[in-house]
């Protein structure tokens, strides 16, 4: 359901304040002082180097929004935001949003952008900014990790003994899978330099004997095979098309008969009148990356069909699909 649009909704989301106010909060770290107790603004103005009525003026802005809590004089954390805003947590998100702060002028592109047709960059950040890139990765990692446990119960993999995660990165969903099913064996397949962060999350978990690295592109030549259940997360929307249909069916050649392909992204919803959030997200891919879209959920059925698949399912609207190679 779209949010209600008004005028008053219309003035807030035309002026950028409430996104660059609480990027600016982000980069302050005005989160992590206040996971040990309450603090007024003088206080947390001291502790991170801020003008305290500059601070001050932000502060009763956060509150506004919704980001901080106030108590007479003294600001505190709103729990379920400290955990992904306070840098000491597990699942701390603070340098995805710097990220945002550092896209400002690539959004300010936008109009130019749906003029044309054309990028206005080269590639994407991994490529473009490997240091940038390596610290997302870190994030989407933790990311990945506060979701595949959930993911790995909600999908059954008790008559399979192989799973191939193709694409695997930090190695979040092997883990989770492999904890969640002992019986199973699994391969992470990604590039020797991303391989290098798995084999390091793999081994502090004890999985090792487990879990086996295979290093490769996905996009050339053959993937190892055969497994009983294929698995990618999070690589269409990075893609064009073409490149993703020739996945797929790389995909299907890696799957054995009776198995099956389970692919996580981010789908735009089939339902016209309400296509869903990501297709938000694939404009923030138009404007960040060369090729990155999100495509519609029918749209990567039909490749699934084209390279043999059938019994294709949503096990998750517009997020997960699952088709079996049948015998």
């Amino acid at each position: 359901m779209a949010s209600e649009v008004s005028v008053p909704s219309l003035f807030q989301m035309g002026y950028y304040w409430e996104a660059k106010i609480f990027l600016t909060s982000v980069k302050l770290d005005i989160y992590t002082p206040l996971a040990e107790h309450p603090k007024s603004a003088i206080q947390l103005a001291a502790e991170i180097g801020a003008d305290s009525d500059a601070l001050t003026r932000l502060l009763h802005a956060l509150v506004t929004i919704g980001l901080l809590k106030r108590e007479g004089d003294h600001y505190k954390n709103i729990p379920e935001l400290a955990e992904f805003l306070v840098k000491t947590s597990r699942f701390y998100m603070g340098e995805l949003m710097l990220l945002q702060d550092a896209e400002w002028d690539h959004w300010g592109k936008l109009e130019e952008i749906v003029r044309t047709g054309k990028p206005t960059v080269k590639d994407n950040i991994f490529i473009n900014h490997p240091e940038v890139g390596a610290t997302v990765s870190r994030v989407l990692h933790r990311m990945a990790q506060r979701v595949a446990p959930a993911l790995a119960e909600k999908i059954d993999l008790s008559v399979y003994k192989t799973l191939l995660d193709v694409g695997g990165g930090g190695g979040a969903f092997s883990i989770a899978f492999a904890k969640r099913y002992p019986h199973l064996k699994t391969t992470l397949f990604d590039l020797p330099q991303t391989l290098k962060i798995s084999r390091e999350n793999i081994e502090k978990e004890g999985l090792s004997d487990r879990i086996d690295l295979a290093e490769g592109n996905f996009n050339a030549g053959q993937l190892p095979a055969p497994f009983d259940v294929v698995f990618a997360s999070d690589i269409l929307h990075y893609q064009t098309e073409a490149e993703n249909m020739a996945l797929v069916q790389r995909l299907y050649d890696a799957t054995a008969t009776g198995g099956v392909l389970i692919l996580k992204d981010m789908f735009i919803g089939d339902d016209n009148k309400q296509p869903g959030w990501n297709a938000i997200f694939s404009i923030h891919m138009m404007v960040y990356s060369e090729k990155g879209r999100c495509f519609q959920g029918q749209q990567i059925r039909e490749w699934m069909k084209k390279a043999g698949f059938d019994n294709i399912i949503e096990m998750e609207k517009n997020t997960i699909l699952a088709g079996t190679k049948g015998i």
